[in-house]
């Protein structure tokens, strides 16, 4: 009996050690990977490109031999652990591809003479690109420890934008990053645009950064279009094998999700669609492209891949000086087409792509059974759900509204510039879609009509769907709005679509996201009045119609606005990005449930 009670408290005591060895080297590791971004930063800010300095490769071999050391360590302690299968696998190709860079690739790139090479380029990306993912995935553990806290999942959300703006904004401030030196406010205010997937700049980002500087924004696009979090919650899972309840709630939350079961499967459906539609995007957009545009292969390839993901998260930034109304591809109407496509995609959804890919997966089922003579079909009802119908009908309404209007207005204006037939239909629906949150043009918008800009200020406005890339009050927060009135008109105590009524809590919701839009956009026109009325009412308020819903069009006077203007524009942005509702609620404080129930009475209107 003393021997069984003494074998367990030993077993005790020795997990009890592997628990604490495995925290150390879990705090341990990450500070050392930050100590290698930290050097990466350092060399890509102030040394030569191509650089190859020998205390660099010596430091970063020293912190390697640690790091593979730790990691090593760690595998044997959680060897027989209660992980997953493809947790552990996971953990072992991250414990290889450490090893190869280890004692493969520093090895190379330390020993090389010729760094104008490719092979040296592709040794120093490949060792760099390996630190930053190694660094974010070990980070990822801490989200554990966040998300057990008391913490709210709103405020984590909103911290994650504002870090990533700060970084951002130290970034762009690095010697190499920009030809000539950034100010504060301007590297600050790109970041926000950047992270915000906004497109609203105040320098030219073709004659101001330097392809790093242009690749440090293509980062910043990409993790705000989908969200930090999302990418470092993602590794956790695949880290750790499993999340917590708070984790899976608040990426419910940031995925405009009803359910939380399965979220982290969802997630990895999000990122893994994400980057196909870039990818294939990407290949388009380079194939569509005359070679005699670029230098270089390269040139091309990052002008394909930078435009690919700005259009994707309806971030609306181009290389170009003009963007899209450059000269050289103004007329080139295959890709503007694909640009477009991309833009919708991503302002779409990711509910609705999912429930759009489930209803043709089924549709083609059953065709294919019903060619090939096999009676089983397969029937699924609401496939589509609700939200995803009141989207896409909200959405073509848009579309539709906003070319017709193109072509009915612009016939004396912007459309001169294009004479064919085929250039004007696709200027119009290029214009209608890249209203909608994107901010991409094709022509200049100094000679665009009044009466457009109007149209443009309601598109803008309502912007693109829940769980988007998108920004705007959204397509069906003003579907809801719409229906409402409708009912009402009509007589009706509640609210119906399709077979289907809308709750009244989401009415509720409609309309405060309605009135605090036109409360924070008012205060935008107001406050920027402030220092700059010269600049005329109708270019101020299309500048704050674009900042709250991350569009990024202007009639040209962003980067004539005052300092303070510009901070007001940045917290514009960033309330448009992160939703004024969401930094609402962390704010004011949460009544509990009410019990209670006072008489009611009719408001007369």
């Amino acid at each position: 009996r003393w021997g069984l009670q003494t074998g367990k408290k030993t077993t005790f005591i020795k997990h009890s050690w592997n628990n604490k060895l495995l925290g150390w080297i879990g705090a341990a590791v990450p500070i050392i990977l930050l100590i290698c971004v930290s050097i990466v930063v350092y060399e890509f800010g102030f040394k030569p490109f191509r650089s190859n300095g020998a205390g660099i490769n010596f430091w970063l071999q020293t912190l390697f031999y640690i790091i593979s050391f730790l990691i090593t360590l760690r595998l044997l302690l959680e060897l027989f652990s209660k992980k997953k299968f493809w947790v552990r696998l996971f953990g072992l190709v991250v414990y290889l591809y450490i090893l190869f860079l280890t004692f493969s690739i520093l090895p190379l790139k330390t020993n090389i003479v010729n760094t104008d090479s490719n092979r040296f380029l592709f040794y120093k990306m490949l060792l760099y690109m390996g630190i930053i993912v190694g660094f974010i995935s070990e980070i990822s553990y801490f989200l554990h420890i966040i998300y057990s806290r008391a913490t709210s999942p709103g405020v984590i959300f909103i911290g994650s934008f504002s870090l990533l703006i700060i970084l951002g904004a130290f970034l762009l401030k690095l010697p190499n990053a920009a030809y000539t030196p950034t100010s504060n406010i301007n590297a600050f205010f790109t970041s926000a645009s950047a992270v915000c997937v906004t497109g609203l700049t105040v320098v030219n980002t073709s004659t101001h950064f330097t392809p790093f500087g242009q690749f440090i924004l293509l980062l910043l696009i990409q993790t705000g279009g989908l969200g930090f979090m999302t990418f470092a919650g993602l590794l956790a899972y695949a880290m750790a094998g499993n999340t917590s309840f708070k984790a899976q709630l608040a990426f419910t939350d940031h995925m405009s999700r009803s359910k939380a079961s399965n979220i982290m499967h969802f997630i990895y459906q999000v990122v893994f669609i994400t980057l196909l539609f870039e990818m294939i995007g990407a290949a388009g957009i380079y194939l569509s492209l005359d070679d005699g545009l670029f230098e270089r292969k390269i040139d091309k390839l990052f002008f394909s891949v930078f435009h690919a993901v700005s259009a994707f998260c309806n971030a609306g930034f181009s290389t170009y000086a003009d963007g899209l109304n450059q000269p050289v591809i103004r007329f080139n109407y295959t890709l503007q087409m694909l640009i477009a496509l991309l833009i919708i995609l991503g302002g779409m959804g990711f509910p609705i792509v999912f429930n759009l890919y489930r209803l043709v997966k089924i549709k083609a089922s059953n065709l294919y059974n019903f060619l090939s003579g096999n009676l089983k079909r397969s029937y699924f009802p609401n496939v589509i759900m609700l939200n995803s119908r009141l989207a896409l009908v909200v959405s073509g309404f848009l579309i539709v509204i906003g070319f017709v209007s193109y072509l009915v207005f612009e016939q004396s204006a912007t459309l001169l510039q294009h004479p064919t037939l085929a250039g004007k239909l696709a200027t119009g629906f290029f214009g209608s879609v890249t209203a909608r949150t994107a901010g991409f043009h094709t022509v200049d918008f100094s000679t665009m009509s009044l009466p457009m800009i109007m149209i443009y200020l309601l598109l803008m406005w309502i912007g693109a769907s829940p769980g988007s890339t998108g920004g705007g009050i959204k397509t069906t927060t003003a579907g809801v709005a719409i229906l409402n009135m409708i009912s009402i008109l009509r007589g009706k105590d509640r609210t119906e679509f399709f077979r289907s009524e809308i709750s009244f809590q989401s009415t509720r919701r409609a309309f405060a996201i309605i009135v605090l839009s036109l409360l924070i956009i008012g205060l935008t026109v107001f406050a920027i009045s402030i220092n700059d009325s010269d600049k005329g009412l109708i270019k101020i308020a299309f500048e704050a119609f674009s900042a709250f819903s991350t569009v990024g069009l202007t009639l040209g006077i962003t980067d004539q606005l005052s300092t303070f203007s510009k901070m007001v524009l940045i917290m514009t942005m960033f309330i448009g990005r992160v939703g004024a509702i969401t930094l609402l609620v962390i704010l004011v404080r949460q009544s509990k449930q009410l019990h209670y129930r006072y008489p009611t009475e009719d408001i007369a209107f």
